[in-house]
C-alpha cells in the first residue's frame, strides 16, 4: 500500500512536472510567433506632360503664307494627373513648305529610376531618328535628349517635325492637307540609377546649319543621329546634353573608316589633346604649327582634300573639301555651326 502511495507520487510528480515543461513550451513558442505586415510604397509612373499642350512652334512654307496650325492631345493610361502614355500630334498644311515642330516633355513622377527603351511611332517601337512619310507631309522623330529619368524629378524632351515636301509636281496639290501621328513610351525601371534629384547626360551627334550655344535646349538643334557616321557626313557636330541642355560641344570627322572628335571651347586647355588626335588621325608628317595669323597659334593637318585646324584659343574647323563645321571662340564669339562651301 505504501509503495503503491509512493509510485502515484511519483507519477504525479512527474505529470506536473511535464505540465509545466509544457507550459513553458508553449510561452516559449508563443514567443517565436511573429505577426506583422509589409508593404511596398515604390510606385511607377513615367509619361508625357499633358499641360504641355501648345509646346510648338510653325513656320509658313512661303513669304507672308498663312501659319500652319497643329495641336497636341493625350491619352492612355494616366499615373498621375496630367501625366500619361500618349500623345497624338496632328496639323494642318497650307503649302509646300510648312513646318511644325513639337517638343514633348517626358517625366518621371514615380519613386524609382526609370530608362526609355524605345519611343512607339504608330505602335512600331523606334530607338534611333525615325522619318515617315503620310501623304505629302513627312514627320521626323528625334529620340529623347536623354534615356536616363531620375526618381520623382526626371525630365527630358524630344521633338517630333512635320513638313509639308517641296514638289514640283503641283497638279496634286490641294489648298489644305491634315496628318496626324502617335508617339508612345516604353520605359523600365533603370537600376543603375542615380537617384532622384540627379543630373542625366547624354551625347548626340548633329549637322546643324543654325549656331548652337551652351545652354541651348536639345529642340534648336534639330536633327540628331546617333554617331557620325550615321549623319551621312564626314564631318559633324557632338553635343553633350545634360538633362537636354546642351553643355558642351565637339567637331568630329570620319577619316579612313574612323571617328575622331576635337573638343572646342573658350580657352586653349585641351589644345595638347587636340593635337594629339590629328597627329594620330593624319600622321605627323601631314601637320604642323603655325602662328601667322589673327587667331595666334594654331595647329593644322592637311591631307587631300581635309583641312582641319585647332587654335590654342579652343577653336575647332575640320573640312573635308565639301562640307565643314566649327566650334569654339572665334575672334570675340563663341559659336557651333556646320555648313558648305
Amino acid at each position: 500500500m505504501e509503495k503503491r502511495k509512493q509510485k502515484n507520487l511519483i507519477i504525479g510528480s512527474l505529470l506536473a512536472v511535464l505540465l509545466v515543461m509544457t507550459i513553458g513550451y508553449a510561452a516559449f513558442s508563443t514567443n517565436l510567433i511573429i505577426n506583422g505586415t509589409s508593404s511596398i510604397n515604390s510606385n511607377w509612373c513615367v509619361g508625357f506632360d499633358s499641360t504641355k499642350t501648345t509646346a510648338y512652334t510653325a513656320t509658313a512654307g512661303i513669304t507672308g503664307g498663312t501659319v500652319p496650325t497643329g495641336s497636341m492631345t493625350y491619352s492612355g493610361s494616366t499615373c498621375q494627373t496630367s501625366y500619361k502614355t500618349n500623345a497624338s500630334l496632328s496639323a494642318t498644311f497650307l503649302q509646300p513648305g510648312d513646318k511644325i515642330v513639337y517638343t514633348l516633355t517626358i517625366a518621371n513622377k514615380g519613386s524609382l529610376d526609370a530608362s526609355i527603351d524605345s519611343i512607339t511611332v504608330d505602335n512600331v517601337a523606334k530607338t534611333s531618328t525615325f522619318t515617315t512619310t503620310k501623304g505629302n507631309i513627312k514627320f521626323t522623330v528625334i529620340m529623347p535628349a536623354s534615356n536616363s529619368l531620375a526618381a520623382s524629378t526626371g525630365t527630358t524632351t524630344m521633338t517630333v517635325t512635320a513638313e509639308f515636301q517641296n514638289t514640283n509636281n503641283l497638279s496634286s496639290y490641294t489648298t489644305s492637307e491634315s496628318q496626324s501621328i502617335n508617339i508612345g513610351i516604353s520605359a523600365s525601371q533603370n537600376s543603375g540609377g542615380s537617384g532622384g534629384g540627379s543630373s542625366s547626360s547624354n551625347q548626340v551627334y548633329a549637322i546643324n546649319t543654325n549656331q548652337i550655344d551652351p545652354g541651348m535646349s536639345i529642340a534648336n538643334i534639330g536633327a540628331i543621329y546617333s554617331s557620325c557616321q550615321a549623319t551621312g557626313k564626314n564631318v559633324c557636330l557632338r553635343y553633350t546634353l545634360e538633362n537636354g541642355v546642351v553643355t558642351g560641344r565637339e567637331v568630329c570627322f570620319v577619316y579612313n573608316s574612323t571617328e575622331y572628335c576635337l573638343v572646342g571651347g573658350d580657352n586653349g586647355t585641351t589644345y595638347t589633346i587636340n593635337q594629339s588626335t590629328l597627329t594620330t588621325a593624319f600622321g605627323s608628317n601631314n601637320c604642323d604649327i603655325s602662328s601667322s595669323n589673327s587667331f595666334g597659334s594654331y595647329f593644322e593637318c592637311n591631307s587631300g582634300s581635309w583641312n582641319v585646324w585647332v587654335t590654342a584659343t579652343g577653336y575647332v574647323d575640320a573640312y573635308d573639301g565639301t562640307w565643314f563645321c566649327v566650334t569654339g571662340r572665334y575672334f570675340n564669339n563663341d559659336t557651333s555651326y556646320c555648313g558648305s562651301v
